[in-house]
């Protein structure tokens, strides 16, 4: 005996219940997978497209100008991450916004979606606004012709129309606009093939432009090693979002190159403070010096007397005169690489290098050459493989042109240095040839303080003029050394939605659902469906299974006379046979049937029973003891005055309440009136008295009970009988009405209670055996069921031979 209790949800798998509710609900997975693709349809149709832009840029802070000239590089700066953080500023977010005509955005109002013109526009609107009111509000604008119009928007949840003059300002909630039509065919045709569009425009809020856009804007890190940053924008225009990130590159360099000029320019104009006052102490000194020398009458051969306290003039005048040699071949070297730079496209590099040898100017000069000689070679390299017209090229074609120009402004300058510098040592070689000869009759030191002092003024303010002629050389020839490395295109198809993405993921969805409500649905499937459910959870024996009738089932219910040789007549002769089996050798006497609930066939199971055994040659007796809901008198078409509850209470004979079958051997009683007490009448002494009455007339009696699950009437009469009988329904009986079998055999005793299982789908036999009760099973080659069937069998033999003709 099952002594375990019956799970809530099937915890083993059965092919054949799985197949039947498949079959049975495969409608609403196909409805499910319609439905997402529906709903994939709709997502496409009414979300909105978003389209992304990428573009890169490449941050370089290596300007080659400090690096040739060896100056500081104040405003060079590695911190890619503050460049990250400007980048994400709202003050630079707005200088490029400026340049992207965001102040007022133009739609199109679509049958399911609006769509932004963005550049595109048939008008312009103008505005001027002291009032928040009219901010971020969509304003309708219908054009009557080409000179009026109609506005319409909403105002405190108001609408309010306004008729407008076009190119005329208009005072407007708050604020004041005017409409410009650039393109009035475009408004036409849009009117007359698009009659349920309309155009309608936003002015947008200045101070919450950079804000809006700004949630869309990701600017990050796309390698640290290679500087490279990456600015991404979503939106709902693809140009907008090309342009958008386009613009926040090209306004980097540009306030890269502005920046650090500016730097350049705050060093220049402090040089520039600095040289007037060196220039006003070195003007002072001097006239000091003339001052003293008209004092002490000292005449410039007094200076250059061999006899003089300045001996060290002698020495002085050969080293100038060594100096102005040098200064002369350098002079004629630098404007050799003038006139090349200026004449010749292709410079000969090598040949450059060789002529500076030995001079001062070659450190620097030979590193600018050898920059303009890679990029020159790399220039050649690609050209193996592009186009002259390629970006790369010309981007390596402005670096040697800038290279050129830098060299150009550094050659030129110190060109101008080095002759001012000659032009210095002749006039000390013949200052200092007078001082020579001149006589000696003043102040030494004093004057050589004075000398002194004009000398370090003298040397302080050329070394002012060489660095700030360094600097002017750095600010001209710098250009921004970042370079954009992908430049965005105007994309041609949306990132988001993909329909090769949305409709995969409806219909999977879709169909997860179907299945996943299948699988429910068999999880938590509760119906008994073949014996072997049935024989999981009992130890009552199966006397057989029923098959469904094909056809209607006719009034009288009596169905076992109709087709002997069927399927279904098997059934019945089979739980005859399996009687048999059961009873010990004792003849078959009383027969109770009873189920759970009503409907599950016991009425129509008793009165087939009979039948079967009627045309065995047994005497049988059909007693209707359902008193609260009678069901044979409907059966059999015959009156229900009288029966059980008025024999019993003595109203009517026996005889009188005995009715004739149109089988031979087959008689029943009715149930007659419901009674007030019908569970006292059955369970009364009387009905002791009739059974024992008619066991002596008949050779079985089988009473038809009320449901053991709804009333308690059936349990009197089914302790009464020799085989009480338990029928349940195939797809109708719930698992846990086999609770109600164990507690009639465990509590009551009743270890003869045996089971019949109704309305079995024949073809269900081919999933596996429903139990030894299945008796007529090996007989479905000689037996039919109906025309039906027949048919059904001949039609498949006819489309086997077609194929096999084919």
């Amino acid at each position: 005996m099952y002594t375990g209790k019956i799970p809530l949800i099937n915890d083993k798998f059965d092919f054949a219940i799985f197949l039947q509710i498949l079959k049975k609900h495969y409608w609403f997975a196909i409805l499910m997978i319609v439905l997402a693709i529906s709903g994939g349809f709709l997502f496409m149709r009414y979300t909105p497209p978003i389209f992304s832009s990428l573009s890169i840029i490449q941050i370089n802070e290596n300007n080659r100008s400090t690096r040739v000239l060896n100056i500081e590089d104040v405003y060079e700066d590695d911190d890619i991450s503050k460049i990250i953080e400007l980048l994400r500023s709202k003050e630079f977010l707005k200088r490029a916004f400026t340049k992207l005509n965001l102040h007022v955005s133009y739609f199109i109002e679509g049958t399911f979606l609006s769509s932004e013109l963005y550049n595109r526009t048939p008008f312009v609107v103008e505005y001027k606004s002291n009032s928040l009111q009219i901010y971020d509000k969509p304003i309708h604008i219908e054009f009557d012709n080409i000179k009026t119009g109609k506005l319409t928007f909403d105002k405190n949840n108001n609408p309010i129309e306004k008729d407008i003059k076009i190119d005329e300002w208009q005072k407007i909630s708050g604020g004041e606009i005017r409409i410009k039509i650039t393109d009035f065919n475009t408004i036409t045709e849009q009117k007359t093939q698009y009659k349920n569009n309309s155009f309608y425009f936003i002015i947008n809020n200045p101070q919450t432009i950079v804000e809006k856009h700004s949630k869309s804007l990701q600017i990050s890190l796309l390698n640290r090693s290679a500087k490279t940053i990456q600015i991404y924008y979503d939106g709902l225009n693809a140009e907008k979002s090309a342009k958008m990130v386009n613009t926040i590159a090209e306004e980097y360099l540009k306030y890269d190159v502005e920046i650090k000029k500016e730097s350049a320019d705050n060093i220049l104009n402090f040089i520039e403070g600095q040289l007037k006052v060196v220039y006003q102490n070195l003007n002072e000194t001097e006239k000091q010096i003339v001052a003293f020398r008209k004092e002490n009458k000292v005449s410039e051969n007094q200076l250059n007397n061999i006899g003089s306290p300045f001996p060290i003039f002698t020495t002085k005048i050969n080293e100038f005169e060594d100096e102005l040699i040098n200064l002369e071949f350098e002079l004629v070297a630098l404007q050799r690489i003038n006139n090349q730079i200026a004449n010749n496209d292709n410079l000969n590099v090598y040949e450059l290098i060789a002529s500076l040898s030995g001079t001062k100017s070659e450190s620097v000069v030979v590193n600018v050459l050898n920059t303009l000689q890679q990029l020159i070679n790399q220039k050649e390299q690609l050209l193996n493989d592009v186009t002259p017209d390629n970006l790369k090229i010309k981007i390596l074609e402005r670096q040697i042109q800038n290279q050129k120009e830098l060299l150009k402004d550094f050659v030129t300058t110190t060109v101008t240095r080095l002759q001012s510098k000659k032009t210095d040592y002749a006039n000390k070689i013949h200052e200092y040839e007078k001082k020579i000869f001149d006589d000696k009759d003043y102040n030494e030191l004093e004057y050589s303080k004075l000398e002194r002092l004009y000398s370090i003024n003298e040397g302080f303010y050329h070394k002012l003029i060489e660095k700030k002629a360094e600097y002017l050389i750095s600010q001209a020839g710098y250009v921004s050394q970042s370079t954009i490395l992908e430049i965005a295109g105007v994309s041609k198809s949306p990132k988001w939605p993909l329909s090769k993405k949305i409709y995969p993921v409806f219909i999977l969805i879709g169909l997860l659902i179907g299945i996943g409500y299948i699988i429910l649905r068999y999880l938590l499937y509760d119906e008994i469906t073949s014996t072997s459910v049935i024989q999981n959870y009992t130890d009552a024996p199966i006397l057989g299974t029923i098959p469904t009738y094909k056809k209607g089932v006719p009034v009288s219910q009596l169905l076992v006379n109709k087709k002997p040789n069927s399927v279904f007549t098997e059934s019945f002769r089979t739980i005859r046979s399996n009687l048999q089996f059961i009873s010990h050798g004792a003849e078959t006497k009383i027969i109770t049937v009873s189920s759970t609930i009503s409907g599950e066939g016991k009425t129509f199971v008793a009165i087939n029973l009979a039948g079967i055994l009627a045309l065995n040659g047994k005497k049988v007796i059909l007693l209707d003891l359902d008193l609260r809901k009678p069901r044979i008198h409907l059966a059999f078409n015959t009156d229900n005055s009288k029966g059980i509850s008025t024999l019993l209470i003595g109203k009517h004979t026996l005889a009188e309440c005995i009715e004739k079958s149109d089988l031979q051997n087959f008689d029943y009683v009715t149930a007659g009136p419901v009674p007030p007490n019908p569970a006292e009448l059955a369970a009364g002494k009387q009905m002791e008295l009739l059974l024992t009455k008619l066991e002596d007339e008949y050779d079985v009696i089988i009473v038809d009970t009320p449901p053991v699950g709804i009333v308690t009437d059936a349990l009197v009469n089914l302790s009464r009988a020799n085989y009480p009988i338990y029928v349940m329904k195939a797809n109708v009986s719930k698992r846990h009405f086999i609770d109600s079998i164990n507690s009639l055999i465990k509590e009551k005793n009743m270890d003869n209670l045996s089971i019949v299982l109704n309305g079995v789908e024949i073809h269900a036999k081919r999933y596996g055996s429903y139990g030894y009760g299945y008796g007529y099973g090996y007989g479905h080659g000689y037996y039919y069921d109906d025309d039906e069937e027949q048919e059904t069998i001949g039609k498949r033999l006819t489309k086997k031979l077609q194929k096999l003709k084919k």
